[in-house]
């Protein structure tokens, strides 16, 4: 199905991809097979994508995002409950969650996020866009502000987690303010870096000069 004017749409379900290049509102709750769109996109319900999803333009939806397959935003994202993608998750532009975020295959944002929630995931999470997350951040491997010092270009503090950060690999964060604890096999905490709670880690921790840790960082066993 494509709308390349401006539609209206009635909450239902499709076998088939929905294609917007123009302006499309979705009256309640959505069902479709893929979504594509370069235009303007409005939903007043949840929208369940059996496949990918990929906006460039303005998304907007009150209600849930789920996903089977990956998602990808270059443009404005704003979805007002929770985000379950199986695939993967990245961002360019500017994006926004109501509640939790979850994408099994990895997370990544290199624009600007606040997510009033937590982020999930089985794989990497990638966080290089200044960002605010009010909740925990849980994954395989977590990175944060670690292109933007490669780049020379860290400000103070442009990332804020309200919440633990534990990945069951590598931990590496950088200009990073977080009000909570810290876990991981391998830690290293850069620059500019804050973190209220306590530092775990299992194998190795490295230390920047101009961190601030509020408690001395503690070695623990795999299974602990």
């Amino acid at each position: 199905m494509k709308i390349s004017g401006s539609g209206r749409l009635s909450e239902g379900e499709i076998n088939d991809e929905l294609i917007v290049s123009g302006s499309a509102k979705i009256e309640g709750n959505f069902k479709c097979t893929g979504f594509r769109s370069s235009g303007s996109m409005r939903g007043a319900g949840n929208l369940t994508v059996l496949g990918d999803t990929r906006s460039s333009g303005s998304f907007r939806i009150i209600g849930h995002l789920n996903g089977d397959g990956n998602a990808r935003f270059s443009g404005s994202a704003s979805v007002g409950g929770e985000i379950s993608i199986k695939g993967e998750l990245g961002s360019s532009g500017s994006f926004r969650a109501g509640n939790n975020v979850e994408a099994l295959q990895g997370i990544r944002f290199s624009g600007s996020a606040r997510i009033q929630g937590g982020l999930l995931s089985q794989k990497s999470i990638d966080i290089n866009g200044s960002s605010t997350i009010n909740g925990d951040i849980t994954g395989e491997d977590i990175f944060i502000g670690t292109r933007l010092v490669r780049a020379k270009k860290m400000f103070k503090q442009p990332f804020k987690v309200y919440g633990n950060i534990s990945a069951t690999n590598t931990v590496d964060i950088t200009g990073t303010f977080v009000d909570g604890d810290v876990k991981g096999r391998n830690v290293r905490i850069g620059q500019g870096t804050e973190i209220s709670g306590a530092v775990y880690y299992i194998d190795t921790i490295e230390r920047h000069q101009k961190a601030t840790l509020a408690n001395k960082p503690i070695q623990i066993k795999q299974n602990e």
